[in-house]
């Protein structure tokens, strides 16, 4: 990650680059978090959320993992609190991740409500793709980037998303089934993928283990309870890894 560099002596943005990030919707990780939200849309319409629920909340919540999270407590019946609260933990990654990127895409002419504008818009996919992409941007080009790319792909996937709500009758349930696989399968190996440490890894492994084991005690909020578990469980291990080597 570069250091920033309030050294661009002209306007607050360069809108030029605004276009050049539209036009990444092609790229290989853009096209997969539309797959994805394709069987999101499938998904959806299972659990009994309506159309225009669906397209209100693609881009408002614009998190695929609380996406899943939502749309799956309220499949399962789980209590209004338990989904809340695990919305609201999965979308606590977002805070480092808007404190990594805004740095990197502001200028010194940047007004707050600029940054919290495009904060909204801040998920991994574009993230990762705009953190890589910024150190060749001109400072000023840097937010007119993301927005464009980011800003895209949520048109798009709430597009993607809708259409297969509406068709997904009219499919054979096998395509239904590999739809439904498409969300999952991108959510976890984008995840791991990410993930840095080997702790990270361990806490993927052990929910995803304990997942099913949760869902046999309590099954309308396995997945937060797995999650809280495994990631402790992860924790703990990585602290005392960290322990016994510096004793």
């Amino acid at each position: 990650m570069s250091s920033p560099d309030f050294s661009t002596p002209s306007g607050v943005y360069d809108w030029s680059w605004f276009a050049r990030g539209m036009a990444n919707l092609f790229s290989l990780p853009a096209l997969i978090l539309v797959s994805a939200f394709i069987g999101f849309g499938g998904l959806a319409r299972e659990a009994g959320v309506p159309l225009l629920q669906l397209i209100f909340m693609v881009p408002t919540i614009w998190a695929l993992p609380s996406h899943l999270l939502l749309v799956g407590g309220i499949a399962s019946g789980a209590p209004m609190l338990a989904i809340i609260a695990a919305v609201a933990l999965a979308a606590i990654r977002m805070l480092p991740m808007t404190m990594a990127l805004i740095p990197e895409i502001r200028t010194p002419r940047s007004k707050n409500w600029h940054l919290m504008l495009v904060a909204n818009m801040i998920a991994i996919t574009a993230w990762v793709h705009t953190l890589q992409k910024a150190p060749n941007i001109p400072r000023e080009g840097r937010l007119p980037y993301f927005a464009g790319f980011a800003g895209t792909m949520m048109v798009t996937t709430t597009f993607a998303a809708a259409l297969v709500h509406q068709l997904a009758s009219a499919f054979p349930p096998f395509v239904m089934a590999g739809l439904y696989f498409l969300t999952p399968m991108y959510f976890a190996i984008s995840t791991w993928n990410t993930a840095r440490f080997r702790a990270e890894h361990l806490a993927l492994i052990f929910g995803f283990c304990l997942g099913p084991a949760f869902y046999m005690i309590v099954p309308q909020a396995n997945i937060l309870f797995a999650g809280l578990v495994g990631g402790l469980a992860a924790y703990l291990i990585h602290w005392q890894g960290n322990r016994s080597r510096g004793g």
